[in-house]
């Protein structure tokens, strides 16, 4: 029965290809990321502690994931019409989709974010409101207090309008040529923007300076397009091998290296964190390598569909792992502000589980519960709209 009803919730893709491995691995995406915002743990609690604190702290590399998912799915409708036709390079109703899917909910969570400054009058808040809404955020620093999440918004946006003219550019060149051209381009360029935008006196400012204008330094355009570059050479890969066949299954085997380099990545990432600071202290190994580590372990999970019978594909096909990937987006827009409210009006718990599940699991459970009900009853048929006037045309 639930399988019937995501059926139902699920968007019909421009290709006719659905996978469900993919909703999954979303799934897991939004999980890290709002652990990340949301949990902690004691430090001094033990190794098992340690370890879980370690990956909330680097759950921020969910949305490395969501990158490279984008990369994978955007582009794949691209590439299989460029191999259908050698001049292809632009996919109807593509602008109409993208704008159907990122703008109704985010201006809903804005207007939503804009009501509760206005009741607490928050002039900050407001101010930050105009300058997310007309993109403004993209080239004038912002206080990320507004909305930590507004940010990979505007770099998926990036990513939507440039696709097309890579394609333009490169129309006439082969599925292979089209995919190792463009991931060069989009991994070489963002490391050498990242590379001379580094700004002079980094180590010697204030931590909440430093950090704040690496993170607004690096969000612009492009630094943070070599995520999707491993998406797209993905779906270039798995275009160009005609995949079904097979003989491909064994390649599905890739997604357990990814899946093994994602929990290494995240410990790694967690303990470096806590040993070294590397957060509040970001240098430019630890940028390097929180751009490259995550976006190659999710490149690699997405072999899974390869083959849909292993293990691991079917643990992330799981109904309501789907679930949570299908109203993913939603709940990324919408936790933020519930859990804000919990974290300003309750203290500490003291070690007391009644007082972390209230201070943690409650708002999770308040801002997924509403995310449902906005993506069923808003989003939803908005998409649905927008897919069926393309159909009729």
């Amino acid at each position: 029965m639930f399988s019937r009803v995501l059926k139902r919730w699920e968007i019909s893709a421009s290709t006719g290809s659905h996978f469900d491995v993919l909703d999954g691995l979303r799934g897991v995406a939004i999980l890290l990321v709002v652990s990340f915002h949301t949990l902690y743990t004691n430090p001094d609690s033990g190794i098992l502690s340690r370890m879980a604190g370690y990956v909330f702290t680097a759950g921020w590399m969910g949305v490395p994931i969501f990158f490279v998912l984008s990369g994978f799915l955007i582009s794949f409708p691209f590439f299989k019409g460029r191999k259908a036709r050698p001049d292809f390079w632009y996919q109807r109703g593509y602008a109409s989709r993208r704008m159907g899917k990122i703008l109704p909910p985010f201006y809903l969570s804005l207007a939503i974010s804009v009501a509760i400054c206005l009741w607490f009058h928050d002039r900050v808040g407001l101010d930050s409101a105009w300058k997310w809404a007309t993109g403004l955020a993209n080239f004038i620093e912002t206080p990320t207090s507004f909305s930590p999440f507004y940010w990979s918004l505007i770099v998926e946006s990036h990513f939507y309008v440039l696709l097309p003219v890579l394609f333009w550019m490169t129309r006439g060149r082969t599925v292979t040529t089209t995919a190792a051209f463009l991931f060069l381009l989009l991994f070489f360029i963002p490391l050498l923007a990242r590379h001379l935008t580094w700004p002079p006196g980094m180590l010697v400012w204030p931590d909440e300076t430093r950090l704040s204008t690496c993170e607004w330094l690096f969000r612009r355009f492009p630094c943070q397009l070599d995520y999707f570059a491993f998406g797209v050479l993905f779906a270039g890969i798995y275009v160009a091998l005609e995949a079904g066949s097979l003989s491909l299954r064994p390649l599905g085997l890739f997604g357990y290296a990814g899946a093994a380099l994602m929990v290494v990545t995240l410990l790694l990432w967690g303990n470096w964190a806590a040993e070294f600071g590397i957060r509040a202290h970001p240098t430019r190994w630890s940028v390097e390598i929180s751009h490259f580590l995550p976006a190659l372990a999710a490149m690699l999970m997405l072999f899974f569909i390869f083959d849909r019978e292993t293990p691991g594909s079917r643990f992330l096909s799981q109904n309501w792992l789907r679930f949570t990937g299908i109203i993913s987006y939603e709940w990324f827009l919408f936790h933020g502000p519930v859990v804000r409210w919990f974290q300003t009006h309750t203290g500490p718990s003291h070690g007391s589980l009644p007082a972390y599940a209230y201070r943690t699991i409650l708002p999770l459970l308040i801002s997924f519960v509403f995310s449902v009900l906005v993506y069923r009853l808003f989003s939803l048929p908005i998409l649905n709209h927008i897919r069926n006037r393309l159909k009729q045309a």
